[in-house]
């Protein structure tokens, strides 16, 4: 059987969870704790980053990497349109949609989570298991910084992150009102990366007072706005059509 191994909360691995269900694959999951991590992932594949697939010997090490796997493993259902001009334009959706909207999210989430130590131990220990947990707590004063000086995170980072992804959001809400899809009129790669990216702000299957104890309480206040927004409403829709 396939397994990836991931963060589960990491939107980098729910795309590539996303893409596998999309094709209809069976996977094992084995979750990983960030510092933790390297330990596993620089065994069996080049880097420490996930997500990584492993399929007996063969290893696939990033998440658009998957994608290309994925299509060249099941065909019948492609995420890569067929046609040259629309392959490239997903793609090239999918590129920016990584700089634009997923590390800059993640940056600017981080920057006010770590400094929370218990709603980052909430949101970093998701689904992990219960003997793994005393030992992350306990190194969280060292994994914290590690992270910071690993994403280069800091005040001016932060704010230039969240000035990027406003202007990227502002780029998706008048794409997606023009159009259902991003490149093409079918569901592909470009749509998947942007909606997966986006996914932590839709907490999908949280109530309101889960939603309030996950959050700090700036990303919190930004997501009331930002949920209304026609990209984030867009991300809605592809997760319950496509998902």
């Amino acid at each position: 059987m396939l397994e990836l191994y991931q963060f589960p909360f990491s939107h980098y691995c729910e795309k590539a969870r996303w893409s596998l269900d999309y094709k209809g694959q069976s996977y094992r999951v084995v979750n990983l704790l960030p510092g933790f991590h390297a330990s596993v992932t620089r065994k069996i594949a080049p880097g420490s980053c996930v997500p990584i697939i492993r399929n007996g010997k063969e290893v696939v090490q990033d998440s658009a990497a998957i994608i290309d796997w994925l299509d060249a493993r099941v065909p019948e259902r492609l995420l890569t349109p067929a046609e040259a001009t629309l392959a490239e334009a997903a793609r090239e959706w999918e590129r920016w949609a990584g700089k634009e909207l997923g590390d800059t999210l993640r940056l600017w989430f981080y920057h006010y989570t770590l400094a929370e130590r218990d709603k980052a131990l909430g949101f970093l220990l998701t689904d992990a298991s219960w003997f793994k947990k005393p030992l992350f707590r306990m190194a969280f004063s060292k994994v914290g910084p590690l992270m910071r000086r690993f994403m280069r995170i800091d005040d001016a980072s932060a704010a230039e992150a969240f000035g990027r992804l406003q202007h990227g959001l502002d780029r998706l809400d008048a794409a997606v009102s023009a159009r259902p899809y991003l490149a093409g009129d079918a569901f592909s790669r470009a749509d998947l990366s942007a909606a997966a990216l986006l996914s932590p702000m839709l907490a999908r299957g949280k109530s309101a007072a889960e939603v309030a104890a996950m959050f700090p309480a700036p990303v919190l206040r930004w997501r009331e706005e930002a949920v209304q927004r026609p990209s984030l409403q867009w991300v809605a829709r592809l997760y319950q059509q496509h998902r």
